[in-house]
């Protein structure tokens, strides 16, 4: 009977295990206690309106339960990989401290018109940034604002690279050109091709959530654009987000 009795014990408890174990594994990642540490390199695509990293900074801290970041910003403009590398500043400071991601980010027209640069310097990059045990992450960027073929060619050449070196790919291009298709009043531009402040906060909430698995509604800090807008692009960019992450799954 004492055997019974441990057996349906043992049982139980390895149920619950089972359960707890596939719970954590469907959660979003959990930064409440220990921070995101995450370095972008790239131009100023990454660093207009006060930059990408103290956007996401603003989003983590005003999440219901705030979530902890650390992050640095190399970020000139007109930068490629190219110039980082031969600069040097990014790589000291991809080797500075333990970061979990490196985000690198090509200039707008390299991954078409220069692409052969683009790989061999995203190559070596993730060659540096994985001996650090850190994970590399390519940010998709968007089209010219009038040239809208430019985004099925630039997530193109961003996932050939990434999936060549076993990385992953941040689809903020993909929300730029399904908000453009959708709502093509809505302005995310301030010239040919830099972001508005709309357009700031639909690349951050893509951020986000990639790199939480949460909708970014789940933040108050907006930018002080008007809620309802808000809310548009923060769904936009989760659903963007969880379609393209299928195709790692």
């Amino acid at each position: 009977m004492r055997i019974k009795v441990k057996s349906i014990i043992y049982l139980f408890l390895t149920i619950g295990l089972i359960l707890f174990v596939g719970a954590c594994a469907n959660r979003p990642n959990d930064y409440t206690v220990n921070p995101l540490n995450i370095l972008f390199i790239g131009n100023s695509l990454t660093h207009s309106n006060g930059g990408l990293d103290k956007i996401l900074h603003k989003m983590f801290d005003s999440t219901d339960t705030p979530l902890k970041i650390r992050s640095m910003i190399i970020a000139p403009g007109g930068e490629r990989l190219s110039g980082h590398y031969r600069k040097g500043d990014a790589v000291v400071q991809i080797k500075s401290i333990k970061w979990d991601y490196v985000v690198l980010q090509e200039y707008s027209t390299s991954p078409l018109t220069e692409r052969e640069s683009f790989y061999n310097y995203a190559k070596v990059f993730e060659r540096i940034i994985r001996g650090t045990n850190a994970k590399t992450i390519f940010f998709m960027t968007w089209e010219f604002k009038d040239d809208p073929d430019m985004a099925a060619m630039l997530a193109g050449s961003y996932t050939a690279i990434a999936d060549e070196l076993g990385c992953e790919v941040v689809p903020v291009g993909l929300a730029w050109n399904k908000i453009r298709q959708e709502r093509p009043d809505l302005e995310l531009y301030t010239d040919f091709k830099h972001p508005n402040k709309v357009g700031s906060y639909l690349s951050a909430c893509v951020f986000y959530s990639f790199l939480t698995n949460m909708n970014a509604d789940e933040s108050r800090y907006i930018m002080g654009i008007d809620r309802e807008l808000a809310e548009y692009i923060q769904n936009i960019a989760f659903d963007t987000v969880k379609e393209w992450k299928k195709r790692y799954e």
